[in-house]
C-alpha cells in the first residue's frame, strides 16, 4: 500500500450552467503522472466522448478536449480526492476521502450525475442524503469485459450515448 496518500485531479468546470457532472472514482496512475483525466492510452473516455457528439477527436492535445467538454456544459471529477492505493484498481482503494460534491451541487445544481463504472451503491454510501440524479454508466475502464468485443462495445457506448443525449443540451 502507498505510504503517502495519493491526491486527486480538480474538476473539470464549464464557465456557466452545468448540464451533467460525469463521476469517476479516482484518476488512474497514469492519469496522476500525467495530470490529465482518463490519460490511459486503453482507457475508452474519450473515444465514447467522440462516439457521443461531446468532442470532434479522442486523439486531439487533451486542452482542446477539455474546452469542448467544457462547451458542452459538462463538468468531469471523481468521487475522491484523496485516497492510498498501490496501482490503478478501484479495488486497491483504502481510506477514501470525497470531493466536495455536496457543495458543487448547491453552488451549481441542480444538474444529473452520470456514474462512470455504475458506482451507485459507493456513491450513495458516500454521500447517503445527497438529492441528485444518478445516472449509472458502464466503466471506460478498459478493465471491464464490456470493450472487449463490438457487440459489447456497441451496447456500452449506446447506454453512454442515450445519457448524454438526455443530459447535455
Amino acid at each position: 500500500m502507498s505510504e503517502d496518500p495519493l491526491q486527486g485531479l480538480g474538476p473539470i468546470l464549464p464557465a456557466d450552467e452545468i448540464s451533467a457532472l460525469i463521476l469517476g472514482s479516482f484518476p488512474s496512475a497514469q492519469s496522476l503522472q500525467r495530470q490529465q483525466y482518463y490519460a490511459h492510452p486503453q482507457n475508452w473516455f474519450w473515444r465514447a466522448m467522440r462516439h457521443c457528439g461531446v468532442i470532434a477527436n479522442a486523439t486531439a492535445p487533451y486542452e482542446e478536449r477539455v474546452e469542448q467538454v467544457r462547451s458542452k456544459r459538462l463538468a468531469i471529477w471523481d468521487l475522491y480526492r484523496q485516497v492510498r492505493r498501490q496501482g490503478s484498481g478501484d479495488e486497491m482503494i483504502r481510506e477514501p476521502a470525497p470531493n466536495q460534491i455536496e457543495a458543487l451541487l448547491r453552488s451549481r445544481g441542480p444538474f444529473p450525475i452520470l456514474l462512470n463504472g455504475r458506482r451507485s451503491r459507493e456513491f450513495r454510501r458516500t454521500f447517503p442524503n445527497l438529492e441528485a440524479e444518478l445516472i449509472a454508466l458502464p466503466s471506460t475502464s478498459p478493465r471491464p469485459l464490456h470493450w472487449n468485443t463490438p457487440q459489447s462495445r456497441s451496447a456500452a457506448l449506446e447506454e453512454w450515448r442515450q445519457a448524454l443525449e438526455q443530459t447535455v443540451r
